[in-house]
């Protein structure tokens, strides 16, 4: 009873995390917590605001994404530092799919993608995002952040044009730009250089190498550090003032962002149906198809930047991919009850909550209160904030999104690898996100089947004391694509003469690195086999797994097996006796004789 008791616990601690922290959870750690969750607030409401935006949505979309899921996430979360809410990547993903259509199909689709999540979760399908691979990755993640920088010149120039592509954004763009209006531009271009300044404020010396921060040194580095951290929030309050001051003068040089539905969002089931712009009513089928492959290229996107944050935050420790996976699909599903859009955890505001201090994933609790409040008592005041300076904070946010540092490592370690990345990269600028990630997966896809089909095989001559043999030694798997490619590389390098004129009769096949075959190819070692004996040459298979022998030796009883160095030795050794027998011989009959004695003795069973 009490082993069952152990394993239900530890199930239950293994799914609800918060199960483990809890009890032990100190006035220290609320403190900082508190400090983190209200820091990662302040990061948290500009950018909710401005993604909200770029996701073709009113503002309080955003801030509603920084309530319900994030209290989820405390819960079921794996990894404290991780802030989860609105991303610029997933709000352009959002875009791009709901486009011209109603707030209700974005509710949906947070609905739907927090489903596949959950269902990869339950299933533990975490591996399959291993399919995707880094390179791939960066040429997606780095074409997105040029997309969306480049939806928001739009907004920066005080320009009025539709457009959806990244080419035709761009044609729009030259299009207008004789429409741009001054002050947008000059506040937009302030906003960006000062939020880059003040990004680099926190990495000012105080003082000399090796030397400890005392007094006002201390003091002022805190104070950089708080300015450095909460620079979004700051720079949209000041804007905003200085948007107020001149509509109190009658004066209005920017582009403001306008009404925003105030108070707490209404908890209510996500719609599934909803009313089309001639007012007839559309059921949910038709809605999730009308969402297409969004319900599957948004999930993966983020889990994948789920994991890759829950993996950089581990410090070399394991990443629970199924629990980040159930995790998110629940803050996703829950969100979607308070018209939440897609979420998952952000780089930027999970590198904040590091940074301050995060203890627990209880840090979130206070990041949704002052998501909260500020929906309560600060939205009309939201109205002043000028567009250029929301375009800003999103254009700073997505810079470090372009991966140009991952080159160089790339190049040095596996130059075939930049190919996937570049291809990936102007797919998506070029025809798409969707099917630019499509491409690039495929490309990953098609790299992985050519090294399955085509191992690395070294074959090379052994020459012993009184024998020579072929050693080939296969690396990976021995699955059906690489049978012929194996068996060409072997009879193209083995079928030769020794210099003494003595053929080398053994092909020694090395098993080490090969940890599973299937039927096929065991079915084409012995098709191999059989032309290896016409060849008057032999086979044997060196430490060959259990598994393995057992597959081969159904197909090729005869077969010879070594497990060790001096099994080895001893085929070869009678190999070496029967061949120099043969060459002594004079007489037909003899050799004729020999040969079928030594065959019958290979034939027995030999394990």
């Amino acid at each position: 009873m009490f082993p069952k008791v152990f394993g239900a616990k530890k199930l239950l601690q293994k799914h609800l995390p918060i199960l483990v922290w809890l009890p032990k959870y100190t006035a220290k750690d609320a403190i900082s917590d508190a400090i983190a969750g209200i820091t990662v607030g302040l990061t948290l409401m500009p950018q909710a605001i401005a993604y909200a935006a770029l996701a073709g949505l009113g503002p309080q979309y955003g801030l509603y994404s920084g309530c319900a899921g994030v209290l989820v996430y405390i819960v079921f979360g794996s990894t404290r530092q991780i802030a989860l809410g609105p991303t610029a990547l997933l709000s352009l993903l959002t875009y791009h799919y709901t486009r011209g259509k109603s707030a209700d199909y974005v509710v949906l689709l947070t609905f739907l993608v927090g489903c596949v999540e959950l269902l990869c979760g339950i299933l533990q399908l975490g591996f399959l995002v291993n399919f995707v691979s880094v390179p791939v990755i960066s040429g997606f993640t780095s074409a997105a952040a040029l997309i969306i920088a480049s939806a928001q010149l739009k907004s920066l120039f005080g320009l009025r044009y539709n457009a959806e592509s990244f080419i035709e954004t761009w044609r729009e763009f030259f299009k207008h730009n004789a429409e741009t209006r001054l002050w947008d531009l000059t506040l937009g271009l302030f906003c960006i250089v000062t939020l880059m300044l003040l990004k680099k404020l926190n990495n000012i010396q105080l003082v000399g190498k090796g030397e400890t921060l005392e007094g006002w040194r201390k003091t002022l580095k805190q104070i950089f550090w708080a300015i450095s951290i909460g620079r979004n929030a700051l720079i949209v309050v000041i804007c905003s003032l200085l948007a107020y001051a001149y509509d109190q003068a009658n004066v209005h040089p920017f582009v403001l962002t306008g009404e925003i539905q105030s108070g707490l969002p209404n908890i209510a089931p996500p719609p599934f149906q909803t009313l089309d712009e001639n007012g007839e009513t559309v059921g949910f089928l038709e809605m999730a198809t009308d969402l297409g492959s969004g319900l599957l290229v948004i999930p993966l996107i983020a889990i994948v930047s789920n994991l890759a944050l829950s993996k950089a935050f581990s410090d070399g420790g394991r990443t629970d991919a199924t629990q980040e996976m159930i995790a998110l699909g629940l803050a996703n599903i829950v969100g979607s009850f308070v018209k939440s859009m897609p979420m998952c955890g952000a780089f930027s505001r999970s590198a904040v909550n590091n940074a301050s201090g995060v203890r627990t994933t209880f840090g979130g609790l206070y990041t949704s209160i002052l998501v909260l409040l500020a929906l309560g008592v600060l939205t009309p005041y939201f109205y002043f904030i000028p567009r250029a300076s929301l375009a800003a904070v999103i254009i700073t946010a997505v810079l470090h999104m372009v991966d140009i540092d991952i080159l160089k490592p790339i190049w040095s370690t596996n130059k075939y690898d930049l190919l996937p990345v570049a291809v990936t990269f102007f797919s998506c600028l070029l025809l798409g996100v969707e099917v630019g990630l499509l491409i690039g997966i495929l490309m990953d896809l098609a790299f992985l089947l050519y090294h399955t089909a085509k191992p690395s095989i070294n074959v090379e001559r052994v020459v012993d004391t009184n024998c020579s043999y072929w050693m080939v030694i296969p690396r990976g798997s021995l699955l059906y694509p690489a049978v012929d490619h194996v068996r060409s590389k072997i009879f193209n390098k083995t079928f030769s003469k020794t210099e003494e004129g003595i053929q080398t009769r053994t092909i020694v096949f090395d098993c080490s690195h090969i940890s599973k075959i299937d039927f096929t190819a065991a079915q084409g070692l012995q098709d191999m086999l059989k032309d290896i004996r016409n060849q008057k040459m032999q086979l044997v298979l060196l430490y060959a797994n259990e598994e393995m022998v057992h597959s081969v030796k159904n197909l090729c009883p005869q077969l010879k097996v070594a497990m060790s160095q001096l099994e080895l030795q001893t085929i070869l050794a009678e190999d070496f006796v029967c061949e120099v027998i043969l060459k002594t011989s004079t007489t037909e009959p003899i050799k004729q004789k020999i040969l079928e004695e030594t065959f019958k003795q290979k034939e027995e069973t030999r394990f």
